[in-house]
């Protein structure tokens, strides 16, 4: 059955309000080192069928599980059963049934017990992440019969539980809980794998609203992957098999998965015959088998992976997967795979992955439709459909590519890693396994399977470029939001608008000294005359500032006539109270200063907020300050205004975003999109009163079709509306607050008509990787003028595209980084080309194309 989740976190966890439910926690060892267990106990008359009942731990406060143990087996009347840590001392061990990370709790996680999904008791408070049993053994009293499901109240020690010192372990096991010698159970009719699958989204032999058969099977298949793992983090135990002839109906899967706790104890290998006893199951939209018993045939074969192929006959492309569910599949160019997020740290499940999409990459879809509209709603729905995530079958350690392990390698030596993953590659050679889990089709990789740069193909240039084959023209004008540059850690200026125990850029010099390097590369192969930066320290501009430091970091690697230097506006020690701010860079040699100011951006003050879970909004909101630089090249006859901008994040939380009581963001811009419009309004409307060729440059937070470069360009529909925030202020000279917008905000209907000077010479651009959508965060807009003047422009794609792995800081685990421009940030560069003898071109996007070619 396949279905998308309507909620997520706690607000997915069913309360028990008349469970039948006959088995409990007993015992919690929250002991020295790894020492942990739980102990479950069987309270009732009969014994119970493991299988319906998982344990999950929530770590640290979290509403949403870290890590996860579905039981296999049964558990007599009046018997315990153990869970212990993997690497639990001997003593454990020796009374355990099960080792798994479920245990991997410090004494402020909330464990929770479930029956089929709904919490039939619990261990601690969902949510609350205060210590509450850390170094103790708790043992449940006597008289305690059955679960507390109620994980949202406090959890009350004295009241069912007795409390003893850590590492006391006389109590743990001291039942009979050993699970008798499993037989053939009776079962109704042998099926093929074909038959189980059947042609629909769930198997045919099980009901309507049952998540499993309610009879028995035999079911006979050749092994094709092995899980030993117990911790369930990725995938639970148990093995794939396929039927070694299959049905040759391409709508029937022939493969399936079969989960069993003690495959290990099974001695399975690879081509294997095994026929299983037992249910059929839909756990979470994954069909699958839960056998009683498991033997051996001996027979064997070998399966050969299927090239996984779309039918004209199917929906969509997740119709196509779930006529693979459960195979052994070939992912190759002709399966037309692209990475659209690179090999990285997946938040959701909070482990390494990468995600693929079938056709391309997947645009967020906001980038080509406006919010809200029936094409950004279709979008989203279509990346939806074509995602499928790419996971190794045991968690992936940090730094470690499991199937890739040449992963980060400089075969020449040259500086820079020759094997690497790149947004928009295509997958050629990648075998696996195709399976559902929390809502998503998951393609788990073959275990040894060891892939290279050659399994990658690249087209449309989409690999990496050493440096864009722009035209040369009079002017090369750059923007570049360079990730938190922050030196004042590490011997730095003091940053007046950070805390003391803030920080964030590097926690050491090493990777300070590494991040200076990368940011250097990538600004001396940009080549700009003017560059634009966003996110340094806000920590002024004397010698041992953010901005002088990289600026001798990079005029350093220079010759004289190309030396750069930084703008400080009169008047200003520090631009703003943020702890990050804008700056601009320039080469005097090419062009003179002519004036530099700040452009004080837009203040939210509106009525404070409680939303949703008793989270607070205080209804004060700040975006950071504009940089203003007037240039004259010898070659203009008008002088050139650059304004560096970073508007107000999406990750922020903004009046308009909870006023209804809420968190909401129906229309996919992320939160603060009207406050976003305000400072680009009000930015748009100071350079209204300039003359010269005007330009608007920076991390805009905004994708193509979103609200503020909608109102700053020439792509307004009329019949879509730009809302300005409420209670919006601007701060004069003199320190005074004027009112913007009151208390309504404002619908703007005019706009500004700049150009999008990139988009003129680039198709389906991007600068930014979220989850596994890309789009353009960083634009060069020009005024109107600019267009017969702009001879070339190009996002480098040498950040956004590549794996977090590669970045500035060791956070991601022992990988090799290297001192060179790729993920010298995690926004790429966008770089505009002027020429002013009126000779600008007409965009030409293929010829461009072409051009951009490593050199």
């Amino acid at each position: 059955m396949r279905y998308r989740l309507a909620f997520i976190g706690s607000a997915a966890i069913i309360l028990a309000s008349q469970s039948s439910a006959n088995l409990l926690f007993s015992e919690y060892v929250e002991g020295s080192s790894y020492n942990k267990a739980l102990e479950l106990y069987n309270s009732g008359d009969s014994a119970v069928d493991l299988s319906n009942y998982s344990i999950e731990l929530y770590s640290n406060g979290s509403s949403t599980a870290s890590y996860s143990l579905t039981l296999n087996g049964s558990l007599a009347s009046d018997s315990y059963y153990v869970i212990s840590h993997p690497s639990a001392n001997s003593d454990i061990l020796a009374v355990s049934n099960v080792s798994s990370t479920v245990t991997n709790f410090n004494g402020n996680d909330a464990v929770l017990l479930k029956q089929n999904g709904t919490v039939i008791d619990r261990i601690g408070q969902l949510g609350n992440s205060a210590t509450f049993a850390a170094n103790v053994t708790l043992v449940r009293n006597e008289n305690i019969s059955e679960g507390d499901p109620d994980y949202s109240a406090s959890f009350d020690i004295s009241a069912q539980w007795t409390e003893y010192p850590q590492d006391t372990l006389a109590y743990l096991g001291s039942g009979s809980s050993t699970p008798s010698e499993p037989t053939v159970p009776d079962y109704l009719a042998e099926l093929s794998i074909m038959q189980v699958q059947g042609t629909g989204e769930s198997s045919p032999y099980i009901d309507t609203g049952s998540y499993s058969s309610a009879d028995n099977y035999k079911v006979s298949g050749v092994v094709t992957g092995i899980e030993t793992a117990t911790n369930g983090d990725v995938i639970a135990p148990g093995f794939f098999i396929q039927d070694a002839q299959g049905d040759n109906d391409p709508l029937t899967s022939d493969g399936i998965y079969v989960y069993y706790y003690d495959t290990q104890q099974l001695d399975l290998n690879v081509g294997d015959e095994v026929a299983v006893y037992g249910p059929i199951k839909e756990y979470f939209g994954l069909t699958e088998l839960a056998p009683e018993y498991v033997e051996l045939t001996g027979n064997s074969a070998e399966i050969v992976a299927t090239p996984l192929r779309t039918l004209a006959s199917d929906d969509n492309f997740e119709q196509t997967l779930e006529r693979h569910e459960g195979m052994y599949v070939l992912l190759d160019e002709s399966a037309d795979m692209h990475i659209t997020r690179t090999f990285g740290f997946d938040y959701a499940s909070y482990r390494n992955n990468m995600v693929l999409s079938k056709g391309g990459w997947n645009p967020h879809p906001n980038q080509h439709a406006v919010p809200g509209s029936s094409e950004a709603a279709a979008q989203s729905i279509a990346n939806a459909q074509n995602r499928l995530f790419v996971e190794s079958m045991q968690e992936a350690e940090d730094g470690s590519v499991p199937w890739y392990p040449s992963f980060a390698e400089d075969s020449d030596n040259d500086g820079s890693a020759d094997e690497y993953l790149r947004i928009g590659a295509i997958a050629n050679g990648m075998t696996g396994f195709i399976g559902y889990s929390y809502s998503e089709y998951r393609f788990y990789v073959e275990p040894e399977l060891e892939l290279s740069q050659q399994h990658f193909l690249y087209p449309d240039g989409n690999d990496r470029i050493a440096q864009l084959d722009l035209k040369e023209g009079d002017l090369r004008i750059a923007t570049f939001n360079v990730l938190n540059y922050f030196n004042s850690k590490v011997g730095g200026a003091v940053n007046p608008n950070q805390s003391a125990d803030d920080n964030r850029g590097t926690e050491n010099i090493d990777d300070f000294y590494l991040q200076t390097d990368k940011i250097v590369a990538a600004l001396i192969a940009i080549d700009a005359d003017i560059i634009g930066l966003m996110e340094l320290e806000n920590n002024g501009f004397s010698d041992d500032s953010a901005i002088a430091t990289l600026v001798n970091a990079l005029n350093e690697q220079l010759p004289r006539k190309q030396h750069y230097r930084f703008v400080q506006p009169p008047g200003y020690d520090y631009i703003g109270t943020d702890a990050i701010t804008n700056a601009v860079l320039y080469r005097p040699r090419e062009l003179k200063l002519m004036n530099a100011d700040v452009i004080k951006m837009p203040e939210q003050h509106a009525p404070s907020v409680s939303y949703d879970d008793g989270s607070f909004e205080s209804g004060d909101n700040y975006q950071r300050d504009a940089v203003l630089a007037t240039f004259k090249h010898p070659k203009s006859d008008k002088p050139l205004i650059i304004a560096v901008n970073h508007l107000k994040s999406k990750g922020s939380v903004c009046y308009e975003d909870v006023m209804t009581g809420s968190l909401i963001d129906d229309d996919l811009q992320g939160s603060c999109e009207a406050f976003r419009v305000s400072g680009a309004y009000y930015l748009a409307e100071q350079l209204k009163r300039m003359k010269g060729y005007k330009m608007i440059i920076g991390d805009l937070n905004a994708y193509g079709s979103e609200d503020a470069i909608l109102l700053l360009t020439q792509k307004h529909r009329s019949d879509y509306e730009i809302n300005a925030a409420a209670y919006t202020y601007v701060n004069n000279r003199q320190a005074e607050s004027i009112p913007l917008h009151g208390a309504e905000g404002a619908v703007l209907r005019k706009t500004y008509g700049y150009l999008n000077l990139t988009e003129h010479f680039e198709d389906d651009a991007y600068s930014y990787s979220y989850n596994d959508e890309v789009g353009t965060l960083d634009y060069m807009l020009g005024s109107e003028d600019l267009k017969d003047i702009v001879i070339d422009a190009a996002h480098w794609n040498i950040n956004a595209g590549e794996s977090s792995y590669f970045q500035y800081d060791y956070s991601y685990g022992e990988v090799t980084l290297y001192g060179d421009a790729f993920r010298s940030s995690d926004h790429d560069p966008a770089i505009v080309v002027l020429e002013f003898d009126g000779k600008g071109s007409k965009p030409d996007k293929q010829q461009h194309q072409n051009q951009h070619k490593q050199k």
